[in-house]
């Protein structure tokens, strides 16, 4: 009996030594470390229901709390409203105001390396190794030890769902050689869409000097990527998803969370990204989709996670409530033809620069008017996406949105012979 009782405390024992000495995550620990600025640290600082969303039904409600002649009540000190189809911003809060934008960050990290995706110079196949520079990031990660290999699909979904910051430094190093080369790529983008009060330091969103942006500027940023990027766009969509670690291949796959609850509860939420240290407090870019019509909210600076993400619900409502997108032309529409004088082809038929569409009060749409304004010639040469034209959407008179009618290949200065054929067709074949 003696000898039964040692040995079962010696397994305890032996047991017990074995699960210290994994690592956090095989444990089942907290993905965080409880550092004072940890990204995205809800369950560190409120507890056991700290996701930020309590009741789904308090914040469909607090929608209609708003008061002191503001269409929609918000405390948080930065936020913005957008209907990305057409830019159209339909509420404001010091959306110009620069702010820490902790790990919402992470959509310019994603852009820059769909870019690259779409540009070939990279794969989501492409195998990654972990270098010392992303296993030593702090705040969330996916614990990836220094020589580790990951493809960037793996990562991507890390930094999309998961925010971890060792991922994204990772998917840095990866697409541009270094973070330094990758952050003067997300400078370029941002100065590319517009966001002229911005700045990015790094691609996790962790506090530094000089790193900032503002409500507006995200809601630019999170309008290109779901204009352009849907595939960006679903993976932030993911609640939870499974990661296979290397140094966990016999065991429990490491589970990724998203912070973004609302993918949880609010009707259409399919993105964007959460942020917080305690620079930035709490931030959430976040978009959903409701009988065609997409909005983006953004809130910066909010006191907790809960409040985040019910006045990020409260503005989302007002948008559904009170707007709805019209659909003009998508970016594919061919609209002309338009003659091309001593060019190597006879017509071009330009396409608008990105998808048209207008966002107007509810019950006004059938009244929306739309007018094609274009050349009857143009001469080469021409540079892919050089405007030539533009459609303009007007409401009882009053213009609701413009865009910009492009050339959709390059075309060159014509020979001889093509100039001769051109010349003859033009002749039979226009006014």
């Amino acid at each position: 009996m003696w000898r039964t009782r040692t040995r079962c405390w010696a397994a305890l024992l032996c047991a017990v030594l074995w699960v210290a000495a994994l690592s956090p995550a095989a444990r089942g620990m907290e993905r965080w470390p409880p550092a004072p600025d940890v990204e995205d640290g809800d369950r560190l600082l409120q507890g056991g229901g700290a996701y930020g969303l309590d009741e789904p039904v308090e914040a469909a409600a607090a929608a209609e709390e708003a008061g002191s002649g503001e269409p929609v009540k918000i405390e948080s000190p930065s936020a913005i409203l957008m209907e990305p189809l057409s830019g159209r911003v339909i509420y404001q809060k010091n959306a110009h105001e620069r702010r820490n934008p902790a790990s919402v960050t992470k959509i310019m990290t994603l852009i820059v390396a769909f870019d690259a995706i779409r540009d070939g110079k990279v794969s989501l196949k492409d195998p990654v190794t972990i270098s010392e520079e992303a296993k030593r990031q702090p705040g969330t990660t996916i614990f990836a030890d220094v020589g580790e290999t990951f493809s960037l699909e793996e990562l991507l979904l890390s930094v999309a769902v998961g925010s971890a910051n060792d991922a994204a430094v990772a998917v840095a190093e990866h697409v541009a050689g270094s973070v330094d080369a990758f952050v003067a790529l997300m400078n370029k983008k941002a100065k590319e869409l517009g966001m002229n009060d911005t700045q990015f330091m790094n691609p996790t969103g962790l506090s530094a000097e000089g790193h900032y942006s503002t409500a507006y500027d995200i809601a630019l940023m999170s309008r290109h990527a779901v204009l352009h990027y849907p595939e960006l766009v679903k993976l932030t969509a993911i609640y939870g998803a499974e990661l296979n670690v290397p140094w966990r291949k016999n065991g429990p796959k490491f589970q990724l969370w998203n912070n973004n609850k609302l993918l949880t509860w609010y009707p259409g939420a399919d993105g964007l990204k959460t942020g917080w240290t305690q620079a930035a407090g709490y931030c959430l870019a976040a978009t959903a989709v409701q009988n065609n019509t997409r909005m983006i909210a953004v809130v910066m600076g909010a006191e907790s996670a809960r409040q985040r993400n019910i006045e990020v619900a409260r503005l989302l409502d007002y948008g559904f409530a009170n707007y709805t997108a019209v659909e003009i032309a998508p970016a594919d529409k061919k609209f002309g033809p338009v003659r091309v004088a001593r060019g190597e082809v006879a017509a071009i038929e330009p396409v608008p620069r990105a998808a048209f569409g207008v966002s107007v009060p509810k019950g006004s749409q059938d009244k929306v008017k739309w007018e094609v304004r274009l050349p009857k010639q143009v001469a080469a040469p021409l540079e892919k996406g050089q405007a030539v034209g533009e459609i303009v959407a007007t409401l009882d008179g009053q213009e609701v949105g413009r865009m910009e009618l492009v050339v959709p290949e390059a075309v060159g200065k014509a020979n001889l012979w093509q100039s001769v054929v051109h010349t003859v067709r033009n002749i039979f074949s226009f006014d």
